[in-house]
């Protein structure tokens, strides 16, 4: 796929990610549109909203990936990626991926979870990969910490 087509798919991924998180928890992610410029995150929260869904979501530096194929290299190439994304940011890295014919997974660190038991975040070994339904649980729910440093 050429340059053009591949942004184009990597655009229509993250709207198609907002939506789906917004299915789940009632607030829509905006694209960033100053990440190829900037080397920011794709999903940003609007300055607008408000309450214990959007202080959760604030929390996070959302990297969106669709593609055909998912390998366990390509994984690692994107969650190095998210994680340096959210170090600048100083927010939790989150990796939101699909392959072709398959549902939404979400990345997170454990640490996001439980500082206090995981406190190296950016290891990919202390990660939780989940279904979107259960990663929109955790937002709804509150169960994102703040980041300390």
């Amino acid at each position: 796929m050429n340059g053009a087509g591949s942004r184009r798919k990597g655009a229509n991924g993250e709207r198609e990610f907002a939506r789906a998180l917004e299915d789940q928890v009632g607030l829509r992610l905006a694209r960033n549109l100053e990440q190829s410029r900037q080397g920011g995150h794709d999903l940003t929260l609007p300055e607008e909203a408000t309450g214990p869904v959007a202080a959760a979501l604030a929390m996070l530096a959302v990297e969106v990936k669709r593609y055909r194929e998912v390998s366990t290299g390509s994984l690692a190439a994107w969650w190095s990626q998210a994680t340096r994304q959210a170090e600048a940011a100083g927010l939790w890295p989150v990796l939101a991926y699909r392959p072709d014919r398959a549902p939404w997974r979400v990345r997170l660190p454990l640490a996001a979870l439980r500082p206090d038991l995981f406190p190296v975040w950016h290891d990919p070994d202390l990660t939780a990969d989940l279904p979107l339904p259960a990663f929109a649980s955790l937002v709804r729910e509150g169960a994102i910490c703040p980041r300390g440093e």
